[in-house]
């Protein structure tokens, strides 16, 4: 018993009950505040955790979304030149096309315009023609109304070469 009145005692005692509050505390501290410190600790842990998972996925639909907003990119300057390309082939058909077309009015021009000479030539040929038919007749009235030596024979003639010549110019 004396060894419990020891205890009791204050001066050897004082590590005893040092030691028993210790627990005590350690106890009421573990029961009412490390377990919800813990928990706490836990779900921040765990909402930590999910806010890193949500920015990682974030990151990587925004990585997927600038790859795709490249190819797409891409894809429309690949169009658009294929457009210009296109265009320009387009143009330079209808270009010559319509050189094409030009060429062959002015071809066109010509054979009408040539046709045209022609029948104009012909045209003049056979005025030229009576012209010199209606010579011809007044001179060989002139001939048969006049009995004619030979030099009024040969100025009749000049005559009339003279008037055909005055009728072609």
């Amino acid at each position: 018993m004396q060894q419990l009145s020891n205890i009791f005692n204050p001066m050897t005692s004082t590590i005893f009950w040092s030691i028993v509050c210790f627990l005590i505390l350690f106890f009421v501290l573990w029961k009412f505040v490390f377990k919800p410190v813990s928990k706490m600790i836990n779900e921040r842990q765990q909402e930590i955790r999910k806010t890193l998972d949500e920015a990682d996925k974030s990151k990587q639909e925004a990585l997927n979304y600038l790859e795709e907003q490249r190819k797409l990119l891409e894809q429309s300057k690949k169009e658009a030149k294929e457009i210009i390309d296109s265009s320009r082939q387009a143009a330079t058909k209808l270009q010559k096309d319509l050189e094409e077309e030009a060429r062959q009015k002015s071809r066109q021009m010509i054979e009408d315009a040539l046709e045209e000479i022609k029948r104009e030539k012909e045209k003049s040929l056979i005025e030229v023609k009576d012209k010199i038919i209606d010579i011809a007749m007044q001179t060989t009235e002139k001939i048969i109304s006049k009995t004619l030596s030979e030099e009024e024979h040969k100025k009749i003639i000049e005559e009339s070469l003279q008037e055909v010549g005055k009728s072609i110019e």
